[in-house]
């Protein structure tokens, strides 16, 4: 077994190996060096081993094969707070989860309203249910009837389903979404992610006792309600689409790996072309600015000299014809200028960005230097220069011994 490294220690690594390989980059501003190059592979490795990391875990083992082989579950309502309703207990000692139960009395009340339920529940395939009864009784049955509204439209709906209740014993009734009897139109539109009967927000739902629990006096116990997505296990399709790829190493199944490269492609071409229309439109319908009306001068006076840039830039890339007239080469050569000056605020924004980056690392190796003693920023400046001047030195002997094994080389020849 590995020895117990203490958080000090643990500092103390995380901050010496960030300020040599943050150090040994910097040697590129000699020139490329073995020394770069090593720690250049260090990072690549680094990335694409966390990568490989990422991609298993969230990727694969979280949205592909958890959705495949487990069932997603959301609590709809626990049962375990005091219903403060007439006919209904809290019962602590015999539950099934949680906190405890309700212990409803169906002669004192046929109908219990849960309050304080989950609202939205996304798109269940089938709820569950713990219940019983104190004892059998023959043709007992409960309905679970909920009302629901969609925020998008504003239209209602309504969904009910009648289970047997003639059991003594805990027993987990799962409810089938499709065999629920549903009026109107509870469900949201079709979305964009592709999901269909997406449920509308649960504003409602009411449990209620038909006639022979009422008649017989049962008490019925409750416990957790929850909202279920079952195993999803047509998703081992998409697994076997991602080994498609893998073919490109096998020549005879090659085929394979272009008929997987060209779907997404086709998918992607189509989506961006989507997402070109979208965003673009907007951008073009919101460059004719207004230059009369009800607003202010100093806007009238915005959008006019926001409109000649853009109608001069736009006159510059105008190749069409030979820009020698002076009505088509003046303000060419004025879009010409605006798109230089708009390159040099770009080119001065990334330069402010590298200072950034520049900065963040200096602030990393001066003032978060983890050693035993304290020290002033003066001497840790002198370390961390220290460190950099060996560094060089180190570039600069890798790039001396290339060049004399070059010239070597070459006398050889």
């Amino acid at each position: 077994m590995l020895p117990a490294v203490s958080e000090t220690t643990q500092k103390y690594l995380i901050y010496w190996l960030g300020a040599i390989c943050t150090l040994a980059i910097y040697t590129i501003l000699y020139r490329e060096n073995r020394l770069y190059r090593l720690f250049e592979h260090f990072y690549i490795g680094l990335a694409v081993g966390f990568g490989l990391y990422i991609n298993f875990k969230e990727v694969i083992y979280d949205v592909w094969w958890k959705a495949m082989m487990t069932e997603s579950s959301g609590s709809i309502f626990a049962f375990d707070t005091p219903p403060h309703l007439p006919g209904i207990v809290l019962e602590r000692d015999d539950k099934k989860e949680g906190k405890g139960c309700w212990k409803w009395d169906v002669g004192q009340a046929a109908e219990i309203r849960l309050r304080e339920i989950v609202k939205e529940w996304g798109t269940p395939n089938y709820l569950k249910l713990w219940a019983k009864a104190d004892r059998p009784v023959s043709g007992g049955r409960l309905t679970l009837i909920g009302t629901v509204a969609v925020p998008e439209n504003g239209q209602r709906g309504t969904f009910s389903i009648s289970f047997p209740m003639e059991t003594d014993r805990w027993r987990l009734i799962r409810l089938e979404l499709r065999a629920f009897d549903i009026r109107g139109s509870p469900f949201r539109p079709f979305e964009k992610i592709g999901k269909r009967n997406q449920l509308g927000e649960v504003t409602d739902l009411r449990l209620r006792a038909n006639e022979a629990l009422v008649q017989a006096d049962a008490t019925i116990f409750l416990d957790d309600l929850n909202h279920n997505i079952g195993y999803r296990w047509w998703w081992v399709f998409s697994g076997l689409f991602g080994l498609m790829f893998y073919t490109l190493f096998i020549p005879r199944l090659a085929w394979m790996s272009r008929l997987a490269m060209a779907i997404p492609l086709g998918l992607g071409s189509g989506y961006t072309f989507k997402a070109f229309v979208l965003e673009l439109g907007p951008q073009i319908d919101a460059s004719l600015k207004p230059l009369y009306g009800d607003i202010p001068l100093l806007r009238i006076v915005n959008n006019a000299i926001f409109l000649i840039v853009l109608l001069s830039v736009m006159t510059y890339f105008f190749f069409s014809i030979e820009h020698r007239h002076s009505a088509i080469r003046s303000p060419a050569q004025f879009g010409r200028w605006m798109l230089m000056v708009t390159f040099g605020i770009v080119f001065g924004n990334t330069v402010m960005g590298r200072f950034s980056l520049f900065i963040s690392r200096a602030d990393f190796l001066i003032r978060e230097m983890q050693v035993p003693w304290d020290l002033p920023e003066w001497s840790r400046l002198l370390i961390v220069g220290h460190l950099l001047a060996a560094f060089l030195v180190l570039a600069y002997l890798s790039v001396l011994y290339e060049r004399r094994k070059a010239t070597v080389g070459g006398t050889e020849a």
